[in-house]
C-alpha cells in the first residue's frame, strides 16, 4: 500500500469517526471490552480523530463484529466498519496477527479455515443432510488472485517468516 493510499484511507476513517464525542457507549456495549478492558473500541476512534494515526495495539483484530457499538452509538458512527477498515490497512501492510495469517493460509490451501468435525458430519447425517461439498482449490486460488487477497497473504507470510 502506498503512503498516499494509506493517508487517503486514514483520512476517510477520520472523517467517519469525527462525530464521535467519546461518550463511551460503544465500549460499555462491547462484549469483548467486558472481558478484556484493554480492548476499547472508543480508543481506536480517538486515535484516528486526534492523531490521524492507527493505534498500535492492534485491538481491531479482537472485534467480534457483533454490531452492538453501531446499534447503540448516538451519533450513528459505524465503528464496526471502521475497525474492519483498520484490519484491512493493517493486513495490507503485512501486520495481520499470525493466527489470522494461519487461518487465511488454511483457507487458501484447503478451502476451509478449520478442519471438519466428525460430530458435525454425524449430526448432518442424522438430520438427513447431504455431505458438505469439498472446496475446489482452483476456484479458491482464482478468487484470492482476483480480489488481491493472494498478494496480502504473501506479504503477511513474508513478514511472519522474517520475524522468526
Amino acid at each position: 500500500m502506498t503512503d498516499n493510499a494509506k493517508k487517503k484511507q486514514i483520512d476517510e476513517l477520520r472523517e467517519a469517526a469525527r462525530p464521535c464525542f467519546q461518550c463511551g457507549i460503544c465500549a460499555s456495549s462491547c462484549p469483548v471490552f467486558r472481558v478484556a478492558p484493554d480492548v476499547n473500541p472508543r480508543l481506536a476512534v480517538d486515535s484516528i480523530v486526534s492523531t490521524g494515526q492507527v493505534a498500535e495495539q492492534g485491538n481491531e483484530w479482537l472485534c467480534a463484529y457483533c454490531l452492538m457499538c453501531d446499534q447503540r452509538c448516538p451519533m450513528g458512527i459505524s465503528l464496526a466498519d471502521i475497525l474492519i477498515k483498520l484490519k484491512n490497512i493493517s493486513s495490507a501492510e503485512g501486520k495481520a496477527p499470525s493466527s489470522v495469517v494461519q487461518a487465511v493460509e488454511s483457507l487458501f490451501t484447503t478451502g476451509i479455515i478449520a478442519p471438519g468435525s466428525t460430530g458435525v458430519d454425524r449430526k448432518r447425517s442424522q438430520l438427513g443432510l447431504p455431505e458438505l461439498p469439498k472446496p475446489n482449490p482452483e476456484h479458491i486460488e482464482k478468487l484470492f488472485r482476483a480480489t488481491g487477497a493472494m498478494e496480502i497473504l504473501e506479504k503477511n507470510l513474508a513478514k511472519e517468516g522474517s520475524a522468526q
